[in-house]
């Protein structure tokens, strides 16, 4: 008895049944997800610090100090250059309208900030922010000493990605979401790249067996 049963465990026609069943079961669950994912477009807005430099190496105070930095004619001692990028990695444009209550995304930068120097977007024929017009970008001061930029509604485009230099006065601190409003938007405080190096280095390190197994 215990032979035959062995044999019928460990015969090929027995797993041969069960990896078509569970090959079914996976195609069904599969396509189901991609079903859903159709149906419902992931939206995602990233975005990154990609650089925060300061312009001086010493205080622009210091008596050390040969170069001075000034904005409208008032001297800063701890000026400092903060590019910013936002990106639409999802896979649909992310509109107007789901900026919900027409309320902006605020970006904190901890310290006061004194102007967005220039700003850029790719891939070409995207629309380029305005800075000095609609206002698209509102630079201010809440009154607690935090600065921030605000992006009030507008189209990011699918695979839009915007670059913000902005010029701020104080230490290097880090830059906080401070408001999302987006209905049916993931903010994701990393760049895709970074996300994707993080997914890769994971499974390079989950443990691979291969070769023949049994059980008994």
């Amino acid at each position: 008895m215990n032979t035959l049963a062995g044999d019928w465990w460990e015969s090929g026609s027995w797993w041969q049944f069960v990896i078509t069943i569970a090959v079914g079961i996976a195609v069904g669950v599969l396509a189901a997800w991609a079903t859903l994912r159709a149906s419902n477009p992931k939206r995602q807005l990233n975005w990154w610090v990609r650089s925060n430099t300061p312009l001086m190496s010493v205080p622009g105070t210091s008596e050390e100090s040969e170069l001075a930095v000034t904005f409208f004619g008032a001297p800063l001692t701890s000026p400092r250059i903060i590019e910013l990028v936002i990106a639409n990695s999802g896979r649909r444009d992310i509109t107007a309208a789901m900026f919900h209550g027409a309320q902006p995304i605020r970006f904190d930068f901890g310290v006061p900030v004194c102007t967005i120097l220039d700003a850029t977007t790719a891939p070409a024929g995207s629309v380029r922010p305005m800075f000095d017009t609609a206002g698209w970008v509102i630079v201010g001061d809440d009154g607690s000493g935090d600065s921030w930029v605000d992006v009030v509604p507008s189209l990011l485009s699918r695979g839009q990605e915007v670059v913000m230099t902005v010029l701020v006065e104080g230490e290097e601190k880090p830059v906080k979401l401070a408001s999302f409003p987006l209905v049916d938007v993931t903010p994701v405080s990393e760049s895709p790249g970074e996300r994707s190096r993080a997914l890769a280095e994971a499974i390079g390190r989950m443990p691979i067996y291969l070769g023949p197994f049994r059980i008994r």
